[in-house]
């Protein structure tokens, strides 16, 4: 399990291949809720569990996404964060990858728990991930600015806008040269 830096601490990123039964039913009930899918522009699935496992393990396996489950400080699963669409795609090794993150349980929304777990996988992907990555980059709605204080809050940086119909979608992105030097600044912020 990989654990965020210590003054982070209020997540855990477990591997979905890592997986409980009782963890893949809770996240399947993620995928399968109306409101969670709306955020990202999506629709609730409607396959089995038995089939959403299973394709989310192959997509694990053949490298086409780096999934997490995120736990709160009880260990109760409560989110996912995950990298995908990776460039270039395997088997090459992959350099840049695309973000997403999802509390799962609303109450939770706006607590911090999503802040921490993009930094949990941030540090993972930059910095202890066998190959780190050279950029990371997202997706947000234009109407979703507490997403975007969030993902600035973590280092990104808006880098365009997409108009389509009924919406405008943020990109934004994060080098692993500017995620090192933030947290060399906040090392030495720290020391002083």
């Amino acid at each position: 399990m990989i654990q965020p830096p210590p003054q982070r601490i209020r997540v855990t990123l477990k591997p979905v291949l890592d997986f409980t039964a009782a963890e893949w039913r809770t996240l399947h009930t993620f995928f399968r809720s109306r409101e969670l899918a709306d955020w990202n522009d999506a629709r609730p699935i409607r396959m089995p569990g038995w089939l959403f496992r299973r394709v989310m393990r192959e997509e694990e396996r053949t490298g086409e996404r780096a999934g997490f489950g995120v736990l709160d400080e009880r260990g109760q699963l409560i989110g996912s964060a995950e990298l995908y669409d990776l460039r270039p795609p395997p088997p090459l090794t992959p350099t840049a990858a695309t973000l997403g993150v999802m509390i799962g349980r609303p109450e939770l929304w706006g607590q911090g728990y999503g802040r921490a777990a993009v930094g949990a996988l941030l540090t993972w992907a930059f910095q202890e991930r066998d190959a780190p990555l050279s950029r990371v980059r997202l997706t947000t709605f234009a109407h979703n600015r507490r997403a975007q204080r969030a993902f600035a809050a973590c280092g990104f940086r808006e880098v365009g806008r997409t108009a389509r119909a009924g919406r405008t979608d943020v990109h934004m992105e994060l080098t692993r040269a500017q995620w090192l030097a933030a947290q060399e600044a906040s090392a030495q912020n720290a020391a002083e």
